[in-house]
């Protein structure tokens, strides 16, 4: 029996006990929570988690005498200054308990982003510097019109890195870049759609110059009731004329096409709702080089190329997965104080997110909510802890669309060709290996024949879902890890 089972028997929520601990002061105040981990314990206006193994000892106080029992059990704690170890496990590091007027509220700098949507922000916008340098120097040498085909796990930030490329690329004298999403056009995708998103694209871009004074040319684009007649014949020639005149208009500048969502035209070839002649159309544009480009996608963007080789040429690829380590202890650390965290909170932190930035904004989120309800100056590793719990029991808990990313390359079988669901059984066997040990591959769930479950472990292991060793698997993002052991 641990020792918060036995305490667990004497004391419960609002009672009022002494703790005595392994590290730091005896701390006396009232329970505020109980769990089978920790105990947070409302102290002189303060709240302070307490890890087990930081709990040596207790002294349960009744109600006539707990005030007293209180004050000669820790005479510390009436200045609101008794010092408790910081993270619960082997640390040797204390902090103070400050009284209640000393905290203030924090305003939640992850809240915008907490559910993956772009990162426009560029001081929340980290580790992405290398990757903008690379596509930044790939796009502009040689004749202009080279083509960066960027993919990865959906909400890995893809989106962010291309408004981001756009502000760098807006900012020189020789390049237009002409930025949109195909999601703008989804549900009229067509040729004459896409070829009117495109001289449109091009038709604001250039307002947007002029509109900050530069010296462009003058551009009409066709209308999209003109393209459907002889769309090919009409796009190329409405194209190559603005072309022409941006070449011949001092100071000459090229156009660098920024398309995301690219991967909805296989998407929508792959439900019949468009033809797989519309790639030739998109050949034609790529052959007349009037453009450099980049495309974005999902990660079915190599199976789109595969199936559309001679469509898509050469290109050069370019995945966006997890940040390194400090650019993702940066994102945690930077937003609110690198002095708010203590002990390994950190680290136990971006092992629950696996540094992926999508995970690693949402529980950050959480963080600083659970900060301003506690009134916490600083974070341990039990309140890490406290956080993961919340969000995987709490009435915001996380259901299974947030971990979508993880499940299927796309949007659903019928865009990777792989059942979600198969995944989840495979994802979840792993996960019942346990928090650190790796699953071996024959003690996975025995539904599949050996080539299906083959099939699955590479999809995981290649969009980064889990790790390999030797042939045993573990799942990367800890959080997605816990929330498969609790659905059973």
């Amino acid at each position: 029996m641990t020792k918060l089972e036995v305490f667990r028997r004497d004391a419960s929520v609002g009672t009022h006990v002494t703790l005595r601990l392994t590290h730091g002061n005896d701390i006396s105040g009232r329970i505020d929570a109980l769990d089978d981990a920790y105990i947070r314990l409302r102290s002189g206006g303060s709240t302070v988690t307490i890890f087990e193994d930081l709990l040596a000892g207790w002294e349960v106080h009744h109600a006539s005498t707990r005030d007293s029992a209180a004050s000669t059990a820790n005479p510390a704690s009436s200045s609101q200054q008794s010092a408790i170890s910081t993270s619960g496990i082997g640390q040797g590091t204390s902090r103070q308990c400050a009284k209640n007027e000393d905290f203030q509220h924090l305003d939640n700098p992850y809240a915008p982003f907490a559910e993956g949507g772009p990162v426009d922000e560029p001081s929340m916008f980290v580790g992405r510097d290398d990757l903008l340098d690379r596509l930044e120097s790939s796009l502009l040498s040689g004749s202009g019109s080279k083509s960066v085909v960027v993919f990865g796990q959906k909400r890995a930030g893809k989106s962010s890195l291309i408004e981001h490329l756009r502000r760098r690329l807006v900012r020189r004298n020789d390049v237009l870049p002409v930025c949109f999403s195909l999601q703008d056009i989804a549900y009229e995708l067509s040729v004459p759609a896409l070829f009117h998103r495109i001289l449109h694209g091009v038709s604001e871009a250039l307002d947007e110059l002029r509109f900050d004074g530069r010296d462009v040319p003058d551009f009409s684009p066709l209308g999209i009731e003109s393209l459907r007649d002889c769309p090919g014949l009409r796009f190329h020639e409405n194209m190559s004329s603005i072309v022409r005149s941006m070449r011949n208009h001092p100071p000459s500048f090229r156009i660098v096409l920024l398309v995301d969502e690219f991967t909805d035209i296989f998407k929508a070839i792959r439900s019949d709702r468009i033809s797989p002649e519309f790639m030739k159309a998109w050949k034609a544009i790529i052959e007349k080089k009037y453009f450099a480009s980049v495309l974005v996608g999902q990660d079915v963007m190599p199976a789109f190329k595969k199936e559309f080789p001679n469509e898509f040429g050469v290109t050069e690829d370019l995945r966006v997965t997890y940040l390194d380590d400090t650019a993702a202890k940066s994102l945690v650390q930077e937003p609110i104080g690198k002095e708010r965290f203590i002990g390994r909170a950190v680290r136990r932190l971006l092992d629950l997110t696996a540094n992926s930035p999508y995970y690693t904004m949402m529980f950050c989120a959480r963080l600083v909510d659970y900060m301003n309800s506690t009134r916490s100056l600083v974070v341990t590793e039990a309140d890490i802890l406290a956080v993961e719990k919340e969000m995987l029991h709490g009435e915001r808990r996380l259901t299974r669309d947030k971990f979508d990313n993880l499940l299927t390359a796309g949007d659903g079988e019928q865009d990777s060709g792989i059942d979600p669901d198969d995944t989840y059984a495979v994802c979840a066997s792993i996960a019942c290996a346990g928090k650190e040990a790796w699953c071996p591959r024959e003690s996975m769930n025995g539904e599949f024949s050996s080539a299906a479950l083959d099939m699955l472990l590479s999809d995981l292991e290649t969009r980064d879902v889990v790790e390999r060793k030797d042939t045993a698997y573990r799942l990367r993002v800890g959080l997605f890890r816990d929330w498969l052991v609790l659905q059973g």
